[in-house]
């Protein structure tokens, strides 16, 4: 039996079979991060012209927030307890938001943000080593309005601007963020056609692209979809949803072609994983965490249209349980307005988030309703069955348990009636295994208004559980 509050350690070596675990490197990249939970953030052009993807014409001095405050959205985001923010440095409209040299298309002809001597990416970069946080970037392969997009003259474009950005005037760089929107219709310079590039990885050199990453910004974690140097996985939606016993292990043969997820069962296996000994016909498996993102708002860009549909900070909660609480990691897209700043219902949204994770994971009161359980995964995810008991009936239980697993009862039982009951596990050659387990108390009406909420929750039942009765709490 053990006591709430307290932390079980499982220790114990065991025996045989091959299991994908993260190399030294990644475990050193992924311990430096050390975040679960981080934003995205777009803005730029498309948050005065009300697209989600610009075309590639729009003209640079639509740019005009009338109060950017970069201290202000970070520092909001410090409040919701983000740990790191990957900042949209170049959409696919092409326009680069720091002064760079390989494009006149850039912040510099953005005269009405900073006189067009501003960098927006710097004065993010800033912010996140003053109220600390990490920083990340993002920079599109496709360039809706580079005349050069398709040739090899573009290519040489794109690497030159990512090493500006990871050469060190912008600080130590996280996280490295990569997607799959590569070619289609644009400006292309007036050509205003349809352009291909065929294989993205060949066109783009995707591997000297993730070679020159590694030595410029040795600490940063990539997320590349399918790519072998991706370190995290998409989980295959944009939702915030993760099979609850989704394993970072993945085989990635079979199903994903010229960019499409052309095998439905492919696209299940990219969310829930694979187990270790599952059989993958001689194909080899990776160790990749899912990263899951998903919008605050309804798109990813500002729109004022979609005031009022601010994700609730119930509805933040519930992913959170949904993403991190099934072994993943949680990306958050932050969508700064016109002003050049979140708007309030943003910043409320976040620091109730925040509000409600400090209390699903605060002191215990003698009964327990929050399950949290975790292994040592520098040996893999070596775990394959677990489960916790309340007067010999199981209450929770999973198979792999991976960097973390959160598990909420249905009610809140006595804690010295709980017994965790260990882990059945892979067996690895002469390696050592530890899982660990820790137990808490969450108030029954917070439990029941995070487990209702939807994408149309609004902030009014929440402020109502932060407020009625909980002054002084």
């Amino acid at each position: 039996m053990i006591s709430i509050g307290s932390i079980a350690l499982l220790a114990l070596t065991v025996g045989f079979g091959p299991v994908p675990k993260p190399g030294p490197a990644l475990a050193a990249r992924i311990a430096a991060r050390d975040c679960e939970v981080y934003g995205i953030v777009h803005w730029g052009l498309n948050t005065y012209t009300d697209r989600e993807w610009g075309f590639g014409d729009e003209n640079p001095e639509m740019l005009a927030p009338a109060h950017f405050d970069a201290d202000q959205i970070v520092g909001a985001c410090r409040d919701g307890g983000l740990a790191g923010l990957i900042v949209v440095a170049k959409h696919h409209d092409g326009f680069c938001l720091w002064p760079t040299k390989t494009t006149d298309h850039n912040i510099s002809k953005a005269v009405n943000f900073r006189g067009g001597k501003g960098d927006y990416v710097k004065e993010m970069s800033d912010a996140c080593r003053r109220h600390g946080l990490k920083f990340g970037v993002y920079v599109s392969p496709w360039d809706r309005h580079d005349a050069d997009y398709a040739t090899p003259k573009y290519v040489k474009k794109y690497h030159a601007q990512i090493k500006e950005l990871l050469g060190g005037e912008y600080g130590e760089v996280f996280e490295m963020w990569f997607d799959g929107a590569n070619g289609g219709d644009g400006w292309y310079g007036g050509a205003k056609e349809r352009r291909r590039i065929g294989v993205a990885s060949d066109y783009y050199r995707f591997p000297e692209v993730f070679r020159f990453v590694r030595e410029l910004q040795p600490k940063a974690c990539i997320f590349a979809g399918e790519s072998d140097e991706s370190d995290f996985r998409w989980p295959g939606n944009e939702r915030g949803e993760l099979d609850p016993n989704s394993c970072a292990t993945i085989c990635t043969v079979g199903g994903f072609a010229d960019g499409k997820y052309g095998n439905p069962e492919y696209g299940r296996r990219i969310n829930r994983g694979m187990r270790n000994f599952e059989n993958t016909a001689g194909h080899p498996m990776f160790f990749r965490v899912c990263e899951c993102d998903f919008p605050m708002r309804p798109g990813w860009f500002y729109h004022t249209k979609e005031r009022g549909r601010t994700k609730s900070a119930a509805y933040l909660m519930q992913r959170y349980l949904n993403t991190v609480g099934n072994g993943g990691t949680m990306n958050i897209g932050i969508a700064p307005n016109k002003d050049g700043r979140l708007d309030e219902e943003d910043v409320k949204a976040l620091k109730g988030f925040k509000t409600l994770k400090d209390a699903f994971f605060g002191d215990c009161h003698g009964k327990c309703n929050v399950i949290v359980a975790w292994e040592d995964v520098s040996n893999g995810e070596v775990s394959k069955g677990w489960s916790v008991k309340y007067k010999g009936k199981v209450v929770a239980s999973g198979g792999t348990l991976g960097i973390k697993r959160i598990r909420v009862l249905d009610e809140a039982v006595p804690n010295n009636d709980l017994e965790w009951n260990g882990v059945d596990t892979v067996d690895v050659p002469g390696c050592g295994y530890s899982a660990r387990v820790s137990f808490y108390y969450a108030d029954p009406d917070l439990v029941k208004l995070v487990k209702s909420a939807t994408t149309e929750s609004g902030e009014t039942d929440t402020a109502k559980w932060m407020t009625a009765g909980r002054e002084g709490k």
